[in-house]
């Protein structure tokens, strides 16, 4: 599938993504103890901010309440919706409850840092994620019907992400925060597995044949599909980053020295 946002037909109409805890805006803190600051001064930022961005994933991906940031493997949706027509697929397809297996493999790859333009963009690749969960589906999928309620196991492999975003600063009690304004996430992936139980109300003749049809075209389905688990994800990124900048002093995230 080749890199690209949500399409502007597909509505993911509620995403509740994990419980972050929104408490009000406590005093500052610094960086936890296991992410290293860059300097905003540092010839080589952005390999400095991709190695210990790196060497943070492991640690940060358990989760850290003081920082309002939860356990991420496996990382917890509510619900995500996608109602979808286009002339090869017309769908409503809800997830429910469902679990996202794989971030703690996280690759840091890239950062493309612009602080005067308050600017940045990072590249990330996953081996491979996991969705297990409740789904609720109802159309068609290329030429053929499908419905059915049941337990989900999809699997998608070679995740290439890159996520954007940009920022004002806003002051509270003498220091300055990093202010999200605008977020984007892209990615693209490889191949893509299918598992729907009770297809069909439970007919396991439809049913299987249906779920060799979807492995089959698997790549005409996550090119349909794909950008609704893509936009899932950046919510997640969003809030994370958010969260973050909420109560970490951006004097603290970029210092003039370290």
């Amino acid at each position: 599938m080749k890199m690209n946002c949500l399409h502007s037909w597909i509505s993911v109409a509620t995403v509740f993504v994990i419980h972050i805890q929104q408490n009000s805006r406590t005093n500052c803190l610094k960086l936890p103890s296991y992410t290293k600051p860059c300097s905003r001064h540092d010839p080589n930022l952005n390999e400095c901010v991709v190695r210990h961005g790196q060497a943070a994933i492991p640690l940060f991906i358990n989760g850290d309440p003081k920082y309002r940031v939860p356990k991420m493997d496996p990382l917890f949706i509510k619900q995500l919706t996608v109602n979808q027509g286009s002339r090869q697929i017309g769908l409503a397809l809800t997830l429910k409850n469902f679990n996202i297996n794989g971030l703690r493999n996280i690759k840091f790859k890239k950062a493309r840092t612009e602080l005067e333009k308050q600017h940045i963009e990072w590249d990330f690749e996953i081996p491979a994620v996991q969705i297990l969960g409740e789904y609720d589906i109802s159309g068609k999928v290329l030429i053929l019907p499908i419905t059915g309620t049941g337990d989900a196991n999809v699997t998608i492999t070679n995740l290439k992400i890159t996520y954007k975003y940009d920022w004002t600063y806003v002051t509270r009690k003498g220091k300055q925060y990093m202010n999200i304004t605008t977020s984007k996430l892209l990615f693209e992936n490889g191949r893509a597995y299918f598992d729907l139980k009770n297809l069909f109300n439970g007919d396991k003749v439809l049913g299987s044949n249906m779920n060799y049809f979807l492995n089959d075209n698997w790549a005409e389905i996550t090119k349909e599909l794909g950008p609704a688990v893509g936009d899932a994800i950046g919510e997640v990124f969003r809030q994370l980053l958010t969260s973050i900048a909420e109560l970490v002093p951006w004097e603290y995230i970029y210092p003039e020295k370290v």
